[in-house]
């Protein structure tokens, strides 16, 4: 949403300038009038201003003062100033300020003030567009770059299979991250064993970006590779063979494999020599598509866990197929199903999102229909579901209703014991309550706060009424005020003020004594002729000859 103010201590010339850009119907801009340059100031003082359309001589400030007081304001604003009479000091000090956008007569006519808006509006835009921000970016955006490849690849451990499938490509793209999202990779596991003489959180992290650091030197003479921290004692690195240029894909991976695994016993000897850091290692023996790396990574931290690759040094290549595959089904399982509890709660909780039903679906998927066989494995899944419940129902508001009018307190009676389907079904009922007392609150809310619109604009018709006005009320940003109540309403806010005042115009003719002049000014017409034009373009007729027609009907 943008802002553009109109200054000019004539009405008849605010109004025209009002009336001529609100029908070309600029896109995403409000118009805010003044009638004098100390109403523009207070304008300026309490809305964000873009562009200002302004007289040059008025009464209580001249233009050259009133440019200053902008360019305090709002160093970014953009300036067109408006004369009736040539003046050379005025046109000299447009031409080399940087704020004004051009000086005209406004003998040149309305068409010549509309292209210099324009012209105004796209630098306003321009200067807001990431286009602008190039520099910036050039500077800024490489310093930031790891930390967001590093946010990018441990996503990947949390996504599901259709999630890891859409668009994966595009962001390493966008990330500079030289992976290809329909190549197998290989997955490394660094486990720091003893951090010795580092001590301090800040040392280890530091320690830790060093060891990623050096495993990326020594790797990225054949591979394309990045290491990213899991947790405050170990690394994840992702492995990818480079393109093929005269090489068959298959043997070029097994190569670069045969590479990989060959240099973990340098990147160790590094760590050891260079840091006094003993390094434990463990990768995956064969590379594997992306939607499988989050179950490589579980494997590789059950070998660190289990000691297949624990102690000083330890170096393993880990197969798939050397964990028992069931033990392995059920831990992937279960860390799906905690993932997408949380994709539940944050459907939950956003008042726009519809999709917790699919996660719920997706997670009845997970198990055989008598649960998880592991109780150990199912008593985590309860924690996690009960957590996610409360938690959502906390945070709504809406605990002590659920206590009082659903089966909440049976929660705490769940356990191994209570058949899985009766869990399941237990639990889809209160989201499906959740859910449903979340949609009437929304909607009460919605309702409500179209009455406060209504409410407020039809006893401040003789007052501001710009959509600035009107948010600052309710407490909205003006461009979201002004989709939503469209989105709502299916029509514009400034669409109902008008009608609003036409209906109120055609009380007060029909029920009233009060002057054509008087009518206009109580809905808050500055200039009777304004309203004149705009109470015939609306019902075909003046205002007296409404008047007159009404009367006549009566008798």
């Amino acid at each position: 949403m943008y802002r553009m103010l109109i200054v000019d201590d004539e009405p008849i010339i605010v109004n025209g300038l009002n009336e001529y850009f609100t029908k070309k119907a600029l896109q995403d801009v409000e118009i805010v009038l003044a009638y004098s340059a100390l109403e523009a100031i207070s304008q300026l003082d309490s809305l964000k201003i873009d562009v200002v359309l302004s007289d040059i001589c008025m009464p209580e400030m001249d233009g050259m003062e009133l440019l200053d007081n902008i360019e305090a304001r709002w160093p970014r604003c953009k300036v067109i100033l408006l004369t009736g009479h040539d003046e050379f000091d005025y046109a000299h000090k447009a031409l080399r300020s940087s704020y004004i956008v051009d000086y005209i007569l406004k003998t040149e006519g309305m068409e010549k003030i509309g292209v210099a808006v324009n012209r105004a509006l796209a630098m306003v835009k321009d200067e807001l567009s990431v286009y602008h921000q190039k520099e910036w970016l050039q500077i800024e955006l490489p310093k930031v770059m790891p930390q967001l490849q590093c946010q990018l690849l441990l996503d990947l451990l949390r996504r599901t299979d259709i999630e890891l499938s859409r668009g994966l490509q595009s962001e390493f793209e966008a990330l500079k991250l030289p992976f290809k999202a329909d190549k197998a990779v290989m997955i490394i596991l660094f486990s720091v064993e003893s951090w010795g003489k580092y001590e301090t959180a800040q040392e280890r992290n530091l320690m830790l970006f060093a060891i990623g650091n050096a495993a990326e030197e020594l790797l990225g003479a054949k591979t394309n590779v990045k290491f990213v921290a899991y947790d405050h004692s170990s690394l994840i690195g992702f492995v990818q063979s480079p393109d093929p240029l005269f090489e068959n894909a298959q043997k070029l991976a097994e190569k670069t494999a045969k590479f990989t695994h060959g240099m973990l016993e340098t990147v160790q000897q590094v760590c050891r020599d260079l840091f006094e850091t003993p390094l434990s290692a463990a990768a995956s023996m064969l590379m594997h598509p992306f939607t499988e790396v989050k179950r490589e990574v579980q494997n590789l931290r059950l070998a660190i866990l289990n000691g297949q690759a624990k102690g000083v040094e330890r170096l393993s290549i880990v197969s798939s197929q050397e964990h028992n595959p069931k033990e392995s089904s059920d831990q992937y399982s279960r860390l799906t199903g905690q993932y997408l509890l949380g994709q539940i709660k944050q459907s939950l909780l956003d008042e726009s999102s519809k999709e917790w039903p699919q996660h719920f679906e997706k997670f009845r998927g997970l198990f055989p229909p008598d649960g998880p066989s592991d109780p150990f494995d199912r008593m985590i899944i309860l924690h996690y579901f009960a957590e996610t419940c409360l938690t959502c129902l906390e945070e709504l508001g809406l605990k002590d209703q659920a206590v009082s009018q659903t089966d909440l307190p049976r929660i705490l009676e769940f356990n191994n014991s209570v058949p899985w389907e009766q869990t399941l079904a237990f639990y889809q009922v209160i989201f499906e309550w959740m859910q449903h007392r979340r949609r009437e609150y929304l909607s009460r809310e919605e309702s409500h706060l179209i009455g406060r619109i209504a409410y407020f604009i039809q006893n401040h018709l003789d007052s501001d009424l710009s959509l600035s006005r009107i948010a600052r009320e309710v407490s909205l940003n003006p461009s979201y005020l002004s989709r939503w109540y469209k989105q709502t309403t299916g029509k514009g806010i400034s669409d109902y003020i008008q009608e609003v005042k036409i209906e109120k115009s055609k009380e007060l003719l029909q029920k009233t004594c009060y002057k054509v002049h008087e009518i206009s000014e109580k809905l808050g017409f500055t200039d009777p002729h304004y309203f004149f034009r705009f109470f015939k373009k609306a019902t075909g007729c003046t205002p007296q000859e409404f008047r007159n027609r009404t009367s006549a009907a009566k008798e």
